[in-house]
This record gives C-alpha cells, structure tokens and sequence, in this order.
C-alpha cells in the first residue's frame, strides 16, 4: 500500500462535512505527518503554491491557493488523500481558487489578513458589515450595507479570512480602494519570494509545527493550533514579519481561554462544528477589525457573544464561546 492509500485508510470514516475545509485539512495533514509526511509550502506573486511529500520526500500531491492552507487542502485533494465522492465535494468548496489572480492583484504573494482587515474597516466604516457563514465544506462572506443590502457575496472558500480575501474583488470599488492604499505597504509574502524561502507544516506533538526554511536553513520555528497561525508565528520567530502583526501574533497565545493546541485539538475543525451549531439555533456571525479580528455572535440582532483571534474569525469565535456567559446559555457545543 503506498503512502496516499495508507493515509486514506487511516482517515476512513474520520471526515465530517461539519468540520469544513479547514477541520479535514488539518486531519488530514496531522495523519500523514504521523506516517512521515509533510506540506510545504511557498509564496509567488498568485498567490502560494504547494507540494505533499511523503515520509521518503516523494512529491505525492501538488497545488496552489490564495494562501498556505487552501494551497495545502487542493495539494490533497489533486494527490487523491480522499475519497471521491468527497473530493468532489471539497473541489466545489474551493471555488476561492477560481479568483486567486484577482485576490493578489489588490496585494498579492499569498498575504491575506492586511487586506482582509483593511476590507473589514472600510465596510464597517461607511455603517455596513462582514457576515460569515458556512456553505457546503466551505465558508461563504458577505459584505453587506448600511441598508442591511449585499454589496458582494464571495466565492465558498476555505475559512473566513480566505472569504473574506475573495469577496474583495466582488466589490470593485473597495477593491481599487484597498489596491491603491496597499501599493506601497511592506508585503512579508514579497520579501519571501524573493529569497526563495519555503514553509514547512507538520504536525508534532499534537500541535502544527512550521518551519521557514530558506536555502536549506532553518529560520524561525513555530507550533501552534493552527496551519495559518503557526505559519505567521514562524515568520516572527524569522525575524521576517511585520512589527504590527508580529506583535499582536507573539501575544495571543497568552490570553488564549481554549488552549486546543494543548489538548491536541485545531482551530479549523472546533470552529467549523460551532459555526454550524450557531447557525442551527439561528444566529448569526458578524466580523470586523478592531485591534484583534473580532467575531460578534448575534441573536435576532442582538449581542450575545464577542471574541477576539488571531489570523482568522475562527479563533475570535472560539474565544466569544469560552467568555461569553449569554452565548455559552443559548448554545451547548457538545464534542467528542
């Protein structure tokens, strides 16, 4: 049996619509890492490409994406890590990939937050907001205004930030706006590229490791309870992030109320479940840039919950259902 067969077996009857794009990626990569793989990843200006090895270093999937994780999930699903009827099913829920040159045409090289917070600002700004909710695999972002009408829907993707990224382009007044204001803005992806520098994910130890290698080196490390947040940790511990993020990424972890990465649990696959949970009770979920990315967790219009993440409105759901006393009473997420 050869790699991708053995890591298909290990998966059967492991992979749940209600854990999303994001939940099975980060199975997925945490079953092949235990057989010796590993994904890497690496920047170009469409964005990020990626490859699957195997324990032995073989190329067994390859992909591209708006960034890392949506690059990883279509390296899997083109390497045959799944089943077909749900490969069928996740290649519809990665219609992001579809508007991956229009994405990196407003910033580029596979970097998503900068503009993603700055689209946040702009659409709460002018009294609108960013609506988050769960289609198919996927996640499906609306920008909708002052008049409770949709100015844009984007495509299904992979996770919030990577919807909210490919919604951007669905609303070309914002998104000459964001090209312009970010023309001259420091791009980490840019730097990357030009030294040719790779993103190595795996997990160890129940937590996703990545590690930014450049020419053979190893440059900064970093685990955490996520492929995107580990992988913009790594850049801090490179010496090779941004001083804003950086500093905002270094410090999460500390006021972290979920901890999942020391409980061997992720991000993607927690919050996939919630989402879906809140949205069978009918509420809704409203992102927004404050200093955090912010999700506010409403019912009939009213706030029930708040919470603050990393790079992803993932982590700030998790954290408004650890913290808040009224969204903890309207919903009981019970997991194994």
């Amino acid at each position: 049996m050869d790699f991708v067969e053995r890591v298909k077996k290990n998966l059967e009857g492991k992979l749940r619509i209600e854990d999303g794009n994001c939940g099975t990626t980060h199975k997925v990569l945490k079953e092949l890492s235990l057989l010796g793989g590993k994904a890497v990843t690496w920047e170009r200006p469409d964005g990020v490409g990626s490859r699957i090895l195997d324990d032995r270093g073989t190329i067994v999937g390859e992909g591209e994406g708006i960034t890392w994780p949506p690059a990883i999930l279509f390296a899997f699903v083109e390497g045959g890590f799944f089943p077909k009827h749900i490969e069928s099913e996740l290649t519809k829920s990665l219609q992001c990939i579809i508007d991956m040159e229009k994405v990196a045409d407003i910033y580029g090289y596979g970097r998503v937050v900068t503009p993603v917070a700055s689209a946040y600002n702009e659409v709460w700004k002018n009294g609108g907001r960013v609506a988050i909710r769960r289609n198919s695999w996927g996640v499906e972002v609306a920008f909708i205004d002052r008049d409770d009408k949709e100015i844009a829907v984007g495509p299904i993707s992979y996770c919030p930030t990577c919807g909210t990224a490919a919604t951007i382009p669905r609303a070309p007044e914002l998104a000459a706006k964001l090209k312009e204001e970010l023309k001259d803005k420091r791009n980490t992806g840019r730097d990357k590229y030009e030294r040719g520098m790779e993103n190595w994910f795996f997990y160890k130890n129940g937590r996703v490791c990545c590690e930014i290698v450049e020419k053979g080196k190893m440059l900064g490390r970093a685990m955490r309870c996520c492929i995107a947040y580990a992988g913009v940790v790594a850049e801090v511990h490179a010496g090779i992030a941004g001083p804003k993020w950086g500093a905002l990424f270094r410090e999460y972890c500390k006021i972290c109320p979920v901890k999942l990465c020391q409980k061997g649990k992720n991000t993607g696959e927690e919050a996939n479940n919630l989402l879906v949970a809140l949205e069978n009770k009918d509420l809704t979920t409203d992102v927004r840039m404050n200093t955090y990315i912010t999700a506010m967790v409403k019912k009939d219009g009213e706030l029930v919950g708040r919470g603050i993440g990393t790079v992803c409105a993932f982590s700030s759901l998790l954290y408004a259902a650890a913290k808040c006393i009224q969204l903890r009473s309207e919903i009981e997420v019970i997991r194994e």
